[in-house]
Parts: C-alpha cells; structure tokens; sequence
C-alpha cells in the first residue's frame, strides 16, 4: 500500500515518479492500493480507480470508465473542474434558466436536475446562434501558458463558469474583459436528483 507518496514533492518530479511506477508495476507484475487525493495521479497510474466518499464506495472503473461515466453528481465533481447547472428534467428536456439541452433520462421522468459540463466542452461565439446558446459576460481572463481560463457571468442567473480554450482561439476571439459573448455546451452531463 503507498498512501501518498509522493505528496511532498515538486510536480515535475511527482510527474516522473508517476511514469516510473507504472513502468515498475508493469515489469515486476505487482499489484499495489495507491492512495491519492489527487485526480490527475490517480488516473495516470491506476488500472482501477476506486472513488471513495465518508467511507462509502461511490464508483469503481478503469480510469476511462471513471472519466467518461460517472456514476454520480459528487464523482463527475471530484474528478476535474466543473460547471454545475441546477434545474428540472421535464420530458426529457434539462432545463435551468434559459438553457435548455436534451437529458438522456426516461423521458417519462419529471424531477429536479443537475447538469455538468468541463470547462473546455463549451463553443465560444461572439453572436448568439441557436436555442442552446447562454449569454455571458467575461469577467476574468486568465492565460496560464497555451490555454486561456475565462471567468463568465450567465446573464440570465448570475451564476458563475469557467471556460478554458487555448491561445489561438483565444486570440482568434479576440475576447475582452466585460465583453458579452455566447457559449454552447459541447457536451452535458445530466443526473437526476
């Protein structure tokens, strides 16, 4: 069992010990528990991830399973950043303010809804295109090397989200503080709560 081992490090140096352990798991056909808090590490030395909240298991997957289906609102949370979307399933229709999307949910079901989207799954346009657009405001811009972290305003909520996009669409944009533009989930997903 390694519980946290690489917890103090750099991240460069966690970065390499990461590859190297797998590398040493894979030769001496060794099975360990590797203990994380940390998402990235977790995915990156794992066959199997086991998501654990106050003791309860919520979710056992390979790293794939785990990413791409979550099992619940608190593992698609826990595992990478995340807009949250609160609102109703009606028909299956996901419905929160002005955004309307489909939930692929029995349509039969009528019931409060969470809806989930990463902060690089949204299209940014400047005009409006299109029932499943939002307008937002930007409020913050953040460049962190290639990729750029927008801060956005829903204009019908006030609920805040964050987009990432890389530099050349960034720049492409060319995006403003305080500038309203629209954007479009790319892909939603929808929970029934």
């Amino acid at each position: 069992m390694l519980d946290e081992p690489f917890g103090a490090l750099d991240a460069k140096v966690r970065k390499e010990l990461r590859y190297w352990l797998r590398e040493l798991h894979e030769s001496v056909k060794v099975t360990s528990i590797f203990v994380t808090h940390d998402q990235e590490e977790a995915f990156e030395v794992a066959d199997r991830v086991v998501i654990i909240q106050n003791g309860k298991i919520e979710q056992v997957g390979t790293p794939e399973q785990v990413y791409n289906h979550p099992a619940n609102p608190f593992v698609y949370d826990f595992i990478g950043s995340a807009n949250k979307f609160e609102g109703k399933i009606i028909n299956g229709t996901f419905i929160d303010g002005s955004f309307e999307t489909e939930a692929p949910i029995d349509s039969n079901i009528e019931s409060a809804g969470l809806g989930f989207v990463r902060p690089y799954h949204f299209v940014i346009e400047k005009d409006r295109s299109g029932k499943y657009s939002i307008p937002v405001q930007i409020k913050h811009i953040h460049a962190v090397g290639p990729t750029v972290h927008l801060e956005v305003e829903r204009s019908d909520s006030h609920n805040v989200l964050n987009l990432e996009i890389n530099w050349e669409e960034f720049s492409l944009l060319n995006l403003k503080k305080d500038q309203t533009i629209h954007i479009k989930p790319k892909k939603v997903q929808i929970f029934a709560v």
